[in-house]
């Protein structure tokens, strides 16, 4: 490469210095333009979303309503309805079912997303076959906090496999194990999780999940309802600024009995639940139905996931 007198030779071949000058800003031009038709193309997604929600009417429980459901504890509960929360309406008679794989239908369509849920236990995941067997998404397990240590740590194998599951075009998300005690560890999670996704493009949640561990050495054996509301709301919030969708990971007995939903009505809820059908009266968006699933590419039983949103149209 030479430049003399205004003018670039490149092997045999000679450019005017500007006329470089006009290629490099026509470069420019067309980039900005796939940019701005990139971002218009979000914004009528938006759009359309927006439309299609502000469509919707929720229904509430009124003040003076109960809701019951059974424990195996103590039987069957009677609570005092939240009226801060949408409850529940969908129409589980438009449920079907072909063998581990569950399907929801609006109007003659489905309109739900078959998906698992993955941590390092599952070892060895060909994604292209899991992608074969008629999943759409997969929620990955990203770290965990120790419950007995409090240390935060990565899952051994979070890189290879959002890695291998976007290459296999699957929609991704994400659930930081918790064990927080407090918001402040809670607003920390959020903020190791934001920093592991910062090389990646997902369109699935990122979901907090609190769990009792059930052991007697657990550091949060103590934590209160009060607490892990807090937590919760400090982790999602922390997920939303960072342009991400947050989302909660419970059961039933959990979300009605340790959390305050007048506080977290307003976040999407993921709820396990193993029956034929759920009972959750509340709104919920996403439901992992089954932990023996048996799914191409997975070697062994994984769970297996209901989604009634199409995230891939929410930002």
């Amino acid at each position: 490469m030479e430049v003399k007198n205004n003018v670039l030779k490149i092997g045999g071949r000679k450019f005017k210095i500007s006329s470089l000058v006009i290629l490099a800003e026509t470069a420019a031009i067309i980039g900005l333009g796939i940019a701005l038709a990139s971002i218009s193309s979000k914004l009528k997604a938006d759009e359309e979303y927006i439309a299609v929600e502000a469509q919707k009417v929720y229904e509430y429980y009124d003040s003076g309503d109960y809701v019951s459901f059974n424990d195996y504890t103590y039987g069957d509960v009677i609570l005092k309805a939240v009226d801060g929360m949408p409850r529940c309406t969908y129409d589980y008679s438009n449920l079907e079912t072909d063998g581990c794989k569950k399907y929801y239908s609006e109007n003659g369509e489905v309109i739900s997303k078959l998906g698992v849920d993955v941590s390092y236990f599952q070892g060895d995941i060909d994604w292209e076959a899991v992608k074969a067997d008629g999943i759409d998404f997969v929620m990955i397990r990203a770290g965990y906090r120790g419950y007995e240590t409090g240390l935060v740590n990565t899952d051994s194998r979070f890189e290879e496999y959002i890695s291998g599951a976007l290459a296999a075009d699957l929609e991704v998300g994400v659930y930081f194990y918790s064990q927080a005690v407090n918001a402040d560890e809670a607003e920390e999670e959020a903020e190791y999780v934001v920093s592991l996704l910062e090389p990646y493009d997902i369109t699935y949640p990122v979901v907090y999940d609190w769990e009792i561990v059930g052991e007697e050495s657990a550091r949060t054996n103590e934590v209160t309802a009060a607490e892990l509301t807090e937590c919760s709301a400090k982790f999602c919030s922390v997920i939303s600024k960072a342009g991400y969708k947050p989302m909660i990971y419970t059961n039933k007995r959990q979300a009605l009995l340790k959390t305050d939903l007048n506080v977290l009505g307003g976040i999407d809820h993921w709820i396990a639940e193993y029956t034929d059908t759920p009972s959750f009266p509340y709104e919920f968006q996403m439901w992992q139905y089954a932990s023996d699933a048996v799914v191409d590419g997975i070697e062994g039983d994984v769970d297996i996931n209901l989604s009634f949103v199409d995230y891939t149209s929410v930002r």
